[in-house]
């Protein structure tokens, strides 16, 4: 046979190759770049490539699993890979090999008068680090078309390395939607963690350091009790090979929208939209709990302090021991029980000279007339700062009772005729 007519060039993916073990093979990609020599015209009808398939004679890589020819350049067609033994190659008789054919789509097309690309991918393994791959390239061509004759083989050697240790892509998803990543999850949800790496075991910890998981696969479930609140999960990588052991880490930071929290500390502003506290709110700070909103208490609500609030509504007991201030209205639309709204019944002895009399705070008079004959008397009543009465009450006759209710900064006089009753007055106060 005669030397090839073309020329080969090869580059791979990574660079060197990456040979892993038997049972944890590295992807890998080899490029072969064919041309034909310028100047020269040259008709091929076919490229053999074949790859051991099995550890070669005397150690070496290989493909673990049938390796993938494609087309990167040029209009050849893609060819599968078969599986072939090396007798049948006229290779080495004890090991196995793929065979891949490249082979223009018709025989018009068997010049080759740019470069053609080539590209085959596949998992490689190696039976010591840093073995190196044989490939063996076949044409079958020749100077005019439709004339072809089978050409010395062309034997490459590709070096390799033991593969980079790598941890990469840590992702979670829910089981539902295994391809949608994501890093919001509602408390107690079931979570998947999956990662890549060419480590040999792994090893994944929850925010506590917790252990979950010890094995070799590259996916773990995380148990519904250990996503109550955010956590931070991290996968540990080891690499077990001729060489040092080594350990890689990454980690993964996932936010529950419900967290159950067994205590929370607060030292800024605190906006949510629901906020339910099953046990104890305290606040420490001067200005306490302000609700800008409104305010449901389902069930008792104690203030100690001041409460203030826009509007609230309590579907229970409210109980103030301090002081409870509405600064525009109070509605009860129930029954209201007022243990102590008004303070003790003082009796007054005021001078009735037809002067003004002063109102301090809010509360009722009581006036008793005790006037034997008839009389005719009038209650005044004046606002603040006002001159004119406000309203006035008329009396007449004996043994009567009037209840007069005033307001704190208003004034007061009673004009009687004749001038010699005898009234008691008495002030309730609301406390």
């Amino acid at each position: 046979m005669a030397d090839a007519l073309l020329h080969y060039s090869t580059s791979t993916s990574p660079s060197p190759l990456q040979a892993g073990s038997s049972d944890k093979p590295t992807s890998n990609t080899i490029n072969l770049t064919v041309t034909a020599p310028s100047g020269q015209q040259v008709y091929c009808d076919k490229i053999d490539v074949a790859l051991p398939a099995s550890a070669p004679e005397g150690g070496g890589a290989y493909f673990t699993a049938p390796p993938t020819g494609t087309i990167t350049g040029g209009n050849w067609k893609p060819p599968p890979a078969q599986l072939k033994s090396g007798k049948e190659l006229g290779l080495s008789a004890a090991a196995n090999y793929y065979h891949v054919v490249f082979e223009p789509p018709i025989p018009e097309l068997d010049l080759v008068d740019s470069p053609l690309s080539f590209a085959i991918s596949g998992e490689l393994a190696s039976t010591a680090a840093g073995g190196s791959l044989g490939c063996a390239i076949t044409e079958t061509s020749g100077t005019s078309s439709g004339s072809y004759s089978r050409k010395d083989r062309l034997d490459l050697t590709l070096p390799t390395a033991e593969p980079v240790f790598f941890l990469h892509s840590l992702l979670a998803v829910a089981p539902d939607k295994p391809t949608l990543p994501r890093t919001r999850f509602a408390a107690g949800a079931e979570v998947t963690l999956s990662w890549e790496s060419s480590g040999t075991s792994f090893q994944v910890f929850d925010g506590d350091g917790n252990s979950l998981y010890e094995g070799v696969a590259t996916t773990c479930s995380i148990p519904a009790s250990k996503l109550v609140c955010d956590t931070t999960f991290t996968v540990k990588a080891s690499l077990v090979s001729t060489s040092q052991p080594a350990n890689l880490y990454a980690t993964l930071t996932l936010t529950v929208v419900d967290p159950t929290l067994s205590r929370m500390n607060i030292t800024g502003e605190l906006v949510t939209a629901d906020l339910t506290v099953p046990h104890k709110l305290s606040t420490t700070q001067t200005d306490g709990l302000r609700v800008s909103g409104s305010m449901t208490a389902d069930s008792a609500l104690y203030a100690n302090g001041q409460l203030s609030t826009r509007s609230v509504s309590v579907g229970g007991d409210l109980t103030v021991s301090g002081d409870l201030t509405a600064a525009r209205s109070l509605t009860v639309r129930g029954k209201a029980n007022l243990e102590s709204l008004m303070a003790r019944a003082e009796r007054l002895q005021p001078t009735l000279d037809g002067s003004d009399i002063p109102v301090y705070g809010d509360g009722i008079m009581l006036v008793f007339a005790d006037i034997p004959g008839r009389y005719v008397a009038t209650f005044a009543v004046m606002d603040d700062g006002s001159n004119d009465s406000a309203f006035e009450v008329g009396m007449w006759d004996s043994d009567r009772v009037y209840t007069i209710p005033l307001r704190n900064g208003q004034r007061w006089r009673l004009d009687v005729s004749p001038d010699h009753p005898r009234f008691t007055f008495y002030w309730f106060s609301f406390s």
